[in-house]
Parts: structure tokens; C-alpha cells; sequence
């Protein structure tokens, strides 16, 4: 209601002045407090997808943090030097599971129980977790408590522990104090090629366990050169705050380096070939870690590290003029700490040369009455209307592409070399299109494929695997771009038979991996299952696709070919001796050749068909399972 005070006189009328206040009817929200109601936005809703989103965002984390360590460990002096691992272990030795929990309870969350925990979980490997790149993720279901619901929307729920463990470059205690905070994030304030950048991930899945079952978050960590790690034990509240249960606390750890993580959630019956799908599929580009993935049917998944050579380190992105808006100019100018001008651009963007900068600033057109900039002008201090023209002069200039330093590919003989042994195909090719970039940031293609006759036949989401930095991506697979470039790919063309969808059928395997900064941009939501449709990106995708596609087709000639020679070796071995048995009819008369001459002639015709033809009848090579003589290869 409103209300009203007469004060002094109003200069306009001459009457009481009238002051009217009225309530704000518009409120201030808290990102956390947004999200945490809405945590289905980045996938964590009720399905069997949510046990893959828990496994996909922890998963990220720590092969992240993993590589950042093994980079951390290279000289400053040696930055473009590889770094090159011992030769992978013999086996990773976790074939016992470790003891199960109970229902934790106030007793649970103490340093030393926390401690012991972590022991147990990396006993088995105790001789490898501090010399090896290891990641550990263990799910398992548990009582559920009875103040939980039995069931949300008719569907019955369980309650699950999740563990993570990995040997990254653990965190000092004051990250440890911002982690889990919703946009606190090591990556996000400058691009980089990383699996994630946005700081909602383990934000989010917090706010998901907290709010299913009321448990709070444990984290151990220990950073490399610390006399002990330090536990925390906490909840993240609607304020993007903790409220502690147990604040950071030092604490004897059974790793020089490295994370660990519990929490539990609430979901629907666990159910295979999600989560153990994503750890299988991360293995396939992620071949320098080793990875252990234990699910709730106590089944233990491990995927030793294939290779010695480490994965290079990629450099930031810095902004390139052109994808930069107007808003991220202004923005940036106004937060800039340079004093000159000149020095705003030279050193805020790349492919900004001395003479470029200067150009810039000398051929901006300012309106009538607004000063003109010089290159030494405080940035800082330029009106709206002086940002705006500089602006204008700003993109009207022509600038190299971004530098492609800032990617780093897996590389075509890794690639091959990992689905080689994973698929035993009798083929595997791959390509890696050169490094070129679309709205300001560099990214490269890598593509592969796998066909053997063995493989059991696929169509769609079994056809084709997507990854995006060596990421796999198992959901909105139709409306990713990865997923449309191969559909608009012309398969026929490659002797490949395809399906309504467009994708190839039969015994195939295609593998695509964007790789990149530039990827970060273009997710269609922030799950980051998907990439936004780019004509640049989806070209190189189509380019890369048909590089393999000729290979494959070449193989598929070759096999072809060889099926043509078989059946006709199978016809004239079918009719040799009638043919030589008329041979011998015709030739008896002649006195010049002896008999035993024509006892071997059977024998003799047979060793040339088969010579000639290069196929003998016992490599079972035979006609294509669609019965066709010379046309595509169909499914097996």
C-alpha cells in the first residue's frame, strides 16, 4: 500500500512535497540457489543417464587434474619437450573389491576414518599410486535410510556412495575452501583446451546429493610437496557458501598427490552399459592413464595405460579480434591494467602486431565534438562514444587466424594403435585434419574408423563415437554437429550401406574427436553433450569423414576383389578334372607323354588355377552375407 509523507515544499507546485515508497518487487537471486533447484539443467535428473553425469563430471575433473601435475613436473626450460612415461604396467592388480560402506553417520566424518578410507580403496594398487597416472572411481548401492521416498514418479529409487580417486595435482587448502562453489573453476577466466570450463560440474552435483539424501560432500586432498594432505567434510548452501561438518583439516594420505571424493545420491536402479559405456569410451582417447571403474554389481572394470608418451600441454587462448563483441571490448577495456592504449591491444589480443595497434588507433573516426585517441590515451578513461568508434576501426581490420598452438590433437598413430588393440580389426585408419579455427579460437578434427567382419553390426549411436576433447558424449546424439557431418557424408559412395539415418550399417566403427578451446563456445547446453552446428566444423568433420571413407573403401575393393577371385577359383576348381580327365582322353594317343604325366595332370591344373588366382579354397574367403558378388559391403 502506499504510503505517504508530507515534507518540505514542492518547487514545481509550491505544495507539500509527496514521497511515495513503495516495496521492490524485484529480488536478487544467487546462481547456487538457481541451480540447485535445477539441476536437471545439467543433467542430473532421474534416470540412468544421472549415474553417467556423476561419472562424467568426476571423470573430467581428474584426468584434468592428472595431466596438469605430469605438466606441472616438466622444466620451464624444457616446455616444448615431451614427457615420456616408463613403460605401462604388466597390470593393474585390483582384482578385490574394497570392504563395503554403511550408511555413513556423524562418526564417519573424522580425519582419521577418512584417512583409513582412502587406504583401503588404493591398497591393492599401493605400489603403483604414486608412480602411475591413476583414476579410480567406485560406485556402490547402498541400505537406503527410511527417511528417504521409496519412489519419485513411479519409479523405485536406491541410494549410491560415489568415490573418486585419482593422482592429479591435488589442491592447496585454499582451493580446497573455493571448491565446489558454483563458478569457481581453475579454467574459467582463460580459454584453454581442458574437458571443462565453466565451474558448474561437481557445483552441481553436490547440490544434486545434498538434495536426495541430506548427506554432505568429503574431499581428501593432498598437494604435491606437502607433509600431509587435508580433509573436508562440508554442505554447499543456496548462498554459494559452506556450512562445514568438518573444516580443512590436515590429515596422513595414502598418496603424495591427488583427490579423493565421496558423496551419495539418490537414483533409479543402476543399470549397465551407461556408466561402464562412458568409462569404456574415455578410455578409447585417454590411452596415456589408467583407469579402474568399479560398479554396484561389484564387476571391476580396468583399462591399463597403453602408451609412454605423455599428452603435450596445450597453451591459453588469447582473445582474437574476431570474435570478440562490442560487450567483451568495452569489457574488457574497463577492466584492463595497462595504462596506454597501445598496450591494451598489443598485449590483450593475439595476432596484434606494434604497427597494427597503431593503425588501429590512428584511423579511428571519432563523431564531431569527441576527442580524438592517441596512442598513449588511458583506456580506462575513454568515453562510450570513443570505445564505439574504436571499435569500428577495431574489426574493420584483416587479421591472421588465431595461432593453433592452443590445440593438441590425440594424433593419427595413437589413435590407431589404441583401437587396434581394443577392436582386433583387420582394419584401422585414421586422420587428423590440420588445426583451423572459426569464431576467433583454433580447433582441429580427428577422425577414424574400424571395420572388421568379426564386429558385431551397429547403426546409429553404435556406429558412431563422439568426443570432444577427448571427451565421450553419449546423449542428444542426433543434434550434436559431430553426429549431422557424418549423416551428411555420402556412405554409398564408399561401398558402405547405410540406414535411414544415414549413418553407416554392418560391422563399422566411426570415431570423430573435436579438439580444442574453441568447443567451449559452442555447447548447446550446459550438460555439454552436444555441439552447436558451425559450418567451418562441420566441413572439416565431412573432410575427415571422407578421408576414411576412401581408405575404407579401398579395403572394401580389396575385398571385394579377393571374393571375385575365389569364386572363380572355386568354378574352375569345380570342373578341373573333368577337364583334365578330357584332357587325358584326348591325349592318350599321343606316345610322347608317359603315364604318370597324366595320373599328376589333375593335380598339375589345380596347382595353376590356384596359383593364377592367387585364392586357395581353404581361406574361406566367400561371397559378401548379402549375397551380392560386387556391390557394398552389408551387415554382417
Amino acid at each position: 500500500m502506499v504510503k505517504e509523507k508530507t515534507g518540505s515544499t514542492s518547487p514545481r507546485t509550491g505544495g507539500p512535497r509527496i514521497r511515495r515508497s513503495r516495496k521492490s518487487v524485484i529480488q536478487r537471486g544467487e546462481v547456487a540457489e538457481f541451480f540447485r533447484k535445477r539441476t536437471q539443467l545439467v543433467g542430473f535428473s532421474m534416470e540412468l543417464h544421472k549415474h553417467t553425469q556423476y561419472v562424467a563430471e568426476f571423470s573430467d575433473n581428474s584426468l584434468d587434474a592428472i595431466e596438469t601435475f605430469y605438466w606441472k613436473q616438466k622444466p620451464k626450460a624444457k616446455a616444448e619437450t615431451s614427457i615420456v612415461l616408463p613403460d605401462p604396467p604388466r597390470e593393474l592388480p585390483y582384482s578385490t573389491m574394497p570392504p563395503p560402506l554403511t550408511v555413513a553417520g556423524k562418526a564417519s566424518w573424522t580425519a582419521s576414518t577418512i584417512s583409513s578410507r582412502v587406504k583401503k580403496l588404493v591398497a591393492p594398487i599401493r605400489n603403483l599410486i604414486n608412480r602411475e597416472p591413476i583414476m579410480l572411481i567406485n560406485i556402490q548401492e547402498l541400505e537406503k535410510p527410511g527417511i528417504l521416498p521409496d519412489e519419485v514418479d513411479g519409479r523405485n529409487l536406491q541410494m549410491y556412495s560415489f568415490e573418486v580417486l585419482d593422482t592429479g595435482i591435488g589442491m592447496t587448502k585454499r582451493d580446497l575452501q573455493q571448491f565446489g562453489l558454483y563458478l569457481a573453476s581453475s579454467k574459467s577466466q582463460r580459454l584453454r583446451q581442458t574437458r571443462g570450463s565453466q565451474g558448474f560440474g561437481a557445483s552441481s552435483a553436490f547440490s544434486d546429493a545434498q538434495n536426495t539424501t541430506g548427506r554432505p560432500i568429503t574431499v581428501a586432498t593432498r598437494y604435491p610437496g606437502e607433509r600431509q594432505g587435508h580433509v573436508s567434510v562440508f554442505f554447499t548452501t543456496g548462498k554459494n557458501l559452506k556450512e562445514y561438518v568438518l573444516t580443512e583439516t590436515k590429515a596422513p594420505l595414502s598418496f603424495t598427490h591427488g583427490n579423493y571424493l565421496q558423496l551419495f545420491y539418490l537414483n533409479i536402479q543402476y543399470r549397465r552399459s551407461y556408466a561402464d559405456e562412458y568409462i569404456r569410451q574415455t578410455s578409447f582417447l585417454n590411452s596415456h592413464i589408467n583407469i579402474i571403474f568399479i560398479d554396484p554389481y561389484g564387476k571391476i572394470h580396468i583399462y591399463p595405460r597403453k602408451v609412454t608418451e605423455f599428452v603435450q600441454e596445450p597453451s591459453y587462448a588469447m582473445p582474437h579480434p574476431t570474435s570478440t563483441s562490442i560487450g567483451d571490448f568495452q569489457d574488457l577495456i574497463r577492466a584492463t591494467k595497462f595504462t596506454r592504449l597501445e598496450d591494451f591491444l598489443l598485449k590483450s589480443y593475439c595476432r596484434m602486431s606494434q604497427k597494427r595497434a597503431e593503425r588501429i588507433i590512428k584511423s579511428t573516426k571519432m563523431p564531431k565534438g569527441v576527442r580524438r585517441l592517441g596512442i598513449g590515451a588511458r583506456p580506462k578513461r575513454l568515453t562510450l562514444e570513443q570505445i564505439k568508434a574504436l571499435y569500428s576501426s577495431f574489426i574493420a581490420e584483416k587479421y591472421y587466424a588465431p595461432p593453433t598452438e592452443t590445440v593438441v590433437p590425440v594424433g593419427e598413430e595413437v589413435i590407431q594403435k589404441t583401437l587396434k588393440e581394443i577392436f582386433k580389426a583387420e582394419f584401422v585408419e585414421a586422420s587428423s585434419r590440420p588445426p583451423t579455427s572459426s569464431k576467433g579460437l583454433a580447433f582441429a578434427v580427428e577422425v577414424a574408423a574400424v571395420y572388421d567382419p568379426d564386429l558385431s553390426s551397429q547403426s546409429g549411436a553404435g556406429i558412431l563415437f563422439r568426443f570432444v576433447n577427448r571427451t565421450p558424449k553419449l546423449r542428444d546424439n542426433s543434434d550434436c554437429a559431430i553426429w549431422k557431418a557424418a549423416a551428411s557424408v555420402n556412405w554409398r559412395a564408399y561401398k558402405v550401406e547405410t540406414g535411414s539415418n544415414k549413418l553407416p550399417t554392418g560391422p563399422f566403427r566411426l570415431f570423430a574427436n573435436v579438439a580444442g578451446p574453441f568447443v567451449h563456445l559452442i555447447f548447446k547446453a550446459q550438460s555439454k553433450q552436444a555441439l552447436a552446428e558451425d559450418d567451418i566444423l562441420i566441413r572439416e568433420l565431412k573432410l575427415g569423414f571422407e578421408e576414411v571413407g576412401r581408405k575404407l573403401r579401398r579395403h572394401i575393393a580389396q575385398i571385394l576383389q579377393r571374393r571375385e577371385k575365389a569364386r572363380r577359383a572355386d568354378t574352375l576348381l569345380k570342373y578341373s578334372r573333368k577337364v583334365a580327365q578330357s584332357i587325358i582322353g584326348i591325349q592318350r594317343t599321343d606316345s610322347t607323354i608317359t603315364q604318370k604325366q597324366l595320373t599328376q595332370l589333375p593335380q598339375r591344373l589345380e596347382a595353376i588355377i590356384v596359383k593364377q588366382t592367387g585364392v586357395k579354397p581353404s581361406d574361406g574367403v566367400g561371397q559378401s552375407s548379402s549375397g551380392k558378388e560386387g556391390g557394398e559391403v552389408a551387415a554382417e
